[in-house]
């Protein structure tokens, strides 16, 4: 099951299940091709997937886990963030405002 790997810290109103569950999908797959060294390939790529099938705006975030924090104004409650537990990643995902 590739969904263990993960555990949801915050998932607001804005993002569904089904969302979130196409979100950590991307997320794996990328992950996957670019390998865990990559982290600035991973993140565009999945905030390209998710500009294409969600619309314009979106932000993906790596940190490590327990070290990073972040601070953002986000569009419409959608905001998911997630540990990756093997690699030890906070994943933030969130849409921003437009300007």
């Amino acid at each position: 099951d590739t969904m263990a790997k993960w555990k949801i810290v915050t998932q607001l109103s804005g993002i569904t299940d089904t969302m979130r569950t196409n979100i950590l999908s991307t997320l794996r797959t990328s992950i996957e091709t670019h390998g865990p060294s990559k982290t600035m390939e991973i993140c565009k790529n999945a905030k390209v997937w998710l500009d294409e099938t969600y619309g314009k705006y979106w932000c993906v975030i790596v940190g490590a886990a327990g070290e990073s924090n972040s601070y953002c104004t986000y569009f419409d409650n959608m905001f998911l963030a997630v540990e990756e537990t093997d690699l030890k990643w906070k994943i933030t995902v969130f849409k921003q405002a437009k300007a």
